[in-house]
C-alpha cells in the first residue's frame, strides 16, 4: 500500500467548448482588442476562426450578453456589438480598498512577466517589431493629447487600447509564445480588478513608453527591463493615489 502523502486530488472536469470560447472572447475584450461600439465577427466567422460549431459560438455569445459585455441584434442586419462596461466606480473603489493584496499581487505578477518579456525583446526584436511599436507610440502621443483635452470615456478607451497593443507588441518582439500568453494574462489580471477606476487619464499615462522602446531598439536588455519596471510601478502609484481619494 502506498504511503499517505497527504495530497488531495480533485475530480477532473471536462471543460465545455463554449466556456473556452467565452474565456478567449472575454480576454480579447478585456485587453482592448475589441472596443465598445465595435462589431464582432459574425457567428459563422467566429465559428471558423475558433474552429468550433455555430451552436458553441451561440452559447458563448449568450453568456457574454448576460454579462453585459456584448449586445446582440437579431435578424437581417443584426450582429454582435461590444458594449461599454456598466460599472459602479465608487463601489469598485471601495472593494479595491478592502482588497489591497489583489492589487499588489496583480502588479507583482505583471512586473515579473513584462520585465522578462522586455528583456528578451531587446535581444530578439526585428525591424518589423520596431516599425509597429513606433506607430503605436505615435498613436498614443496623439490619443493622450486628445484625451487630456476632452476627458471622455471614449477617448480614455482609445488610449488604453493603444497602450495595451504597445505592451503586447513588446511581448511579441520577445518571440516566445508562452511568454506572450503570460503577458496577456498578467495585464488581464491587473485590469480586471483596477481597470474600472480609470475613468480619466493622468498626464503621466504615456511616460516611459518612449524610453522602453528606445532601449529595446538599441538592444539594451537590462535598461529596457528597468524602464518597464519603473513604468509599471508608476502605474501602481497612480492607482494607489486614486484609491486614497
Amino acid at each position: 500500500m502506498a504511503a499517505d502523502s497527504g495530497a488531495v486530488l480533485s475530480p477532473v472536469r471536462q471543460i465545455p467548448a463554449h466556456e473556452l470560447v467565452v474565456d478567449q472572447m472575454r480576454r480579447a475584450l478585456e485587453l482592448g482588442q475589441f472596443r465598445p461600439g465595435d462589431r464582432l465577427p459574425t457567428e459563422r466567422e467566429l465559428s471558423e476562426m475558433l474552429d468550433v460549431s455555430r451552436t458553441t459560438v451561440r452559447t458563448a455569445v449568450a453568456v457574454l450578453e448576460r454579462e453585459g459585455l456584448i449586445g446582440v441584434r437579431r435578424g437581417r442586419g443584426g450582429g454582435f456589438t461590444v458594449l461599454s462596461p456598466q460599472i459602479d466606480t465608487a463601489e469598485m473603489r471601495r472593494e479595491l480598498r478592502n482588497n489591497k493584496r489583489a492589487i499588489r499581487d496583480a502588479f507583482d505578477y505583471r512586473i515579473i512577466v513584462e520585465t522578462g518579456a522586455t528583456r528578451l525583446a531587446a535581444s530578439r526584436r526585428r525591424a518589423a517589431h520596431l516599425s509597429a511599436l513606433h506607430k503605436l507610440l505615435a498613436g498614443m502621443d496623439a490619443a493622450l493629447e486628445v484625451a487630456l483635452s476632452d476627458q471622455s470615456a471614449q477617448h480614455t478607451i482609445e488610449f488604453q487600447t493603444l497602450d495595451s497593443a504597445f505592451h503586447m507588441g513588446i511581448a511579441q518582439a520577445a518571440e516566445n509564445d508562452r511568454l506572450l500568453d503570460a503577458v496577456a494574462d498578467a495585464r488581464r489580471r491587473m485590469w480586471v480588478p483596477v481597470g474600472a477606476i480609470f475613468g480619466r487619464l493622468e498626464t503621466n499615462a504615456n511616460d516611459y513608453h518612449s524610453a522602453i522602446l528606445e532601449a529595446v531598439e538599441k538592444k539594451e536588455p537590462e535598461l529596457a527591463a528597468a524602464q518597464m519596471e519603473a513604468h509599471i510601478n508608476d502605474t501602481r502609484c497612480t492607482i494607489e493615489a486614486w484609491l486614497k481619494r
